[in-house]
């Protein structure tokens, strides 16, 4: 009885006990539908290399095409500045009269003249991004038509506020980075014409300078009528001719703010914009675009492959038992059924 059903190969089923014959045709089985055998896919992408090729070169032909005379070329201008501290007259000035008569005058000096800080960076950078700076920038160079014009915008057709919608184009273009290592602050800014991104960064660059120095001048005369007040209020001569000298820092401080102009900071490289574009980059955008198309490609071959060979393997299975069932004597049949 064990021979013959041995001999006749019926299939095992859960529940039914099967012999050690039918046992291991369905570990056969299960092991020939999980095993993935890594050469046969390596085969297959061998003898399905021209596909493969011919998708990545047309991929990398279309890139080319499109980035090197379909889209707008954008040009990048960078300037590089260097912060003058303005601590050393402040703590000069603050020296001169620093705990003088038993009273911390150059506390107070300091306190009119401003307080000590730094990093004069991490003021200029959150002014330079500012919506009001920003804004004021547009309105007065008048750059509002140009930008909008780029970006395939009218004046008219705008539901936003223009003014915010303006500040997140140059938002976008503008960009400013200080360096630790060498205290330089790298001013760059975007644009589709080259002499253009030179002017607009420039144009930062000014107004940064005016703002600066009209806060320079606007705080020297403020601490200069607070020092004319202190010394007509005391009688000591001493502390009024210390008051008198820090008066006549402060107007030095003005009058250097008003002509110097690098008072707040020195401009290492002007504006400067290379005569290659900086995007598109056509030879990096074809690299990407290459490989990206080659993991796509082979990764749909291996796929089709995978599920063609999965259904041919459930095809042959469901042959071979349906083979096995018809050729099973039928009380093989009704074992196999209860």
């Amino acid at each position: 009885m064990d021979s013959a059903r041995s001999n006749r190969g019926t299939p095992y089923k859960p529940g039914i006990p099967a012999e050690p014959g039918e046992k291991r045709t369905a570990e056969l089985y299960e092991d020939l539908a999980d095993q993935i055998d890594l050469s046969e896919i390596l085969f297959t992408l061998i003898r399905r290399w021209k596909p493969i090729a011919v998708t990545v070169l047309l991929t990398v032909a279309a890139t080319f095409v499109v980035t090197k005379f379909l889209m707008t070329p954008t040009y990048r201008a960078e300037a590089i500045l260097r912060p003058v501290s303005q601590n050393a007259i402040m703590q000069q000035m603050a020296g001169q009269l620093g705990g003088f008569g038993g009273v911390d005058i150059g506390g107070i000096a300091t306190g009119i003249l401003g307080t000590k800080s730094g990093a004069e960076a991490d003021e200029y950078m959150p002014i330079l991004k500012s919506f009001a700076f920003t804004d004021a920038l547009v309105k007065k160079h008048q750059l509002r038509e140009h930008l909008l014009a780029e970006e395939g915008t009218s004046l008219s057709s705008l539901k936003e506020d223009p003014d915010w919608v303006v500040y997140r184009i140059l938002k976008r273009r503008f960009d400013c980075r200080y360096a630790t290592s060498t205290d330089n602050l790298t001013l760059s800014y975007e644009d589709h014409n080259r002499s253009e991104a030179e002017r607009v960064l420039g144009f930062y660059i000014d107004d940064l300078r005016e703002k600066l120095r009209s806060r320079q001048i606007r705080h020297a005369a403020a601490a200069i009528a607070s020092l004319q007040d202190a010394s007509k209020q005391t009688a000591d001569a001493i502390l009024q001719n210390q008051l008198y000298e820090l008066i006549a820092a402060q107007i030095q401080r003005q009058k250097i703010a008003e002509v110097q102009a690098d008072f707040a900071f020195i401009e290492l490289d002007p504006p400067t914009s290379p005569d290659r574009p900086y995007r598109p980059a056509s030879l990096l955008d074809c690299v990407i675009a290459g490989l990206l198309s080659a993991i796509g490609i082979i990764a749909w071959i291996i796929f089709t492959d995978v599920n063609s060979d999965n259904f041919n393997l459930r095809s042959s299975r469901s042959v071979a038992n349906n083979m096995e069932q018809s050729a099973a004597p039928p009380g093989t049949a009704q074992k196999v059924s209860r």
